[in-house]
């Protein structure tokens, strides 16, 4: 265990948004570790735990052959971790048909969501709305292929989380069962196919839980989960089992080889526990607020 200083403090922290390279991390984690840092209330809190080779095979090839090709899938909703190009100033720009995108990149989610389809907002009057996600909608027989992979990572969450999976639990308890991962703690799993992160937070999930953090594939390299602020970088490779907080600046290193790398990240959405009323558009069904 031990407490990690930020070497750049947030007011002075201006590179969101932006890519870091290994060079930049004067600190490097390469095995079983915990770290903390001091909060602003000078609060000890959890950075990340960091466990080496904790996936059996069994399930990192459960996780590709479930979510593989879901995950090569392009969107452009991944806001500022999809990075802001060169000459701008923010990650977003409108289309030539007046909607605001980042940059498309290969990130998916599956499980459930607290966002409406965009078509449906203006009907829903909000954006605050719950439903199953398309991927798990539309592919139950791959979703069940894939949910002992997720369930086996909730073991290793409740093995090692601590009082993080406990709050993380109660959260859950109070969540609509039509909007749960059963037999986990999570709601949403987000999974990346080759995809490097620029530097950001993440932002909608449960505050007082941990990012669950796996990664599979083969023949690459690189793809480091890098901490700018605190210069801290953890060598994740496939197998390997991370809790972080993913509301502290984060990113990717460079991702090198001819194979490919799919990341996971589990959580729960933070608005889930609020939508208990149902309604249905054309044939989506909805949770609302």
């Amino acid at each position: 265990m031990k407490i990690y200083n930020k070497i750049i403090p947030d007011h002075l922290f201006n590179r969101k948004g932006r890519n870091f390279g290994e060079s930049w991390y004067t600190v490097v984690i390469y095995n079983n570790s915990d770290g903390y840092y001091l909060d602003n209330s000078g609060n000890k809190q959890v950075l990340f735990r960091f466990k080496r080779d904790k996936i059996p095979k069994k399930y990192q090839d459960i996780a590709i052959d479930a979510f593989l090709e879901l995950s090569k899938k392009r969107h452009s909703n991944r806001g500022m971790a999809a990075g802001i190009p060169r000459g701008q100033q923010t990650s977003r720009h409108v289309t030539e048909s007046g909607q605001s995108e980042a940059s498309y990149i290969a990130s998916n989610i599956s499980g459930y969501f607290d966002r409406p389809l965009r078509e449906h907002r203006g009907k829903l009057g909000t954006i605050r709305a719950c439903r199953t996600t398309s991927f798990t909608l539309n592919n139950q027989e791959l979703w069940q292929k894939g949910l002992p992979f997720i369930q086996y990572c909730n073991k290793l969450y409740k093995s090692f989380g601590g009082i993080y999976y406990t709050h993380q639990q109660k959260e859950w308890n109070r969540i609509n069962s039509n909007l749960k991962i059963p037999s986990t703690v999570f709601t949403t799993v987000t999974s990346n196919y080759n995809w490097r992160t620029a530097c950001h937070k993440d932002a909608g999930d449960f505050q007082g839980g941990l990012g669950n953090l796996v990664v599979v594939g083969q023949d690459f390299t690189g793809g480091y989960i890098g901490f700018p602020q605190f210069k801290l970088m953890i060598k994740i490779s496939p197998g390997d089992f991370l809790l972080m907080d993913v509301h502290q600046y984060h990113c990717n290193t460079p991702i090198r080889g001819n194979g490919f790398r799919l990341s996971f990240v589990m959580y729960i959405r933070e608005d889930m526990k609020l939508c208990k009323n149902l309604k249905k558009i054309n044939q989506t069904k909805y949770l609302t607020i």
